[in-house]
């Protein structure tokens, strides 16, 4: 019982001794010649940001009709690209197996009484016939 509590305490020991060697590697890390430049570098474009929203902002308020415009059509141009994904989503769904073929449709085969009219049709006016035009001024 008393190997326990001592293997417990070389464990922690040994944990304590992996967290500061990590901390000591990340403070090394952080206190090279670039990373307080950066940060700098973040806080002035991050109010270059601001200063630009507010510029947007403030045009925004005085000319509303061509921000609306713009904001419609790129609502148009977003309605359009989701309908044109969720089509060829649909058409990619539909197995093309088990389509049919257009020439078993019923309604691309005519009942009989649609062909004999046809055929009437093309006895009573052939297609052969010479057509006059006459072209006046």
């Amino acid at each position: 019982m008393s190997d326990a509590p001592d293997k417990l305490e070389r464990d922690v020991e040994a944990s304590r001794g992996r967290l500061d060697r990590t901390l000591a590697d990340l403070q090394a890390r952080f206190n090279q010649p670039g990373i307080p430049r950066d940060l700098a570098d973040l806080r002035r474009s991050g109010q270059a940001a601001s200063e630009t929203v507010e510029r947007i902002a403030q045009d925004v308020r005085l000319n509303p009709v061509p921000a609306l415009l713009i904001a419609a059509g790129f609502g148009l141009l977003v309605y359009e690209a989701f309908r044109t994904a969720a089509e060829r989503r649909r058409l990619t769904l539909v197995p093309s197996a088990t389509a049919m073929p257009d020439r078993r449709l019923p309604e691309n085969h005519p009942d009989p009484m649609h062909a004999r009219l046809d055929d009437a049709l093309e006895e009573s006016f052939p297609g052969s016939d010479p057509v006059s035009v006459r072209i006046t001024k």
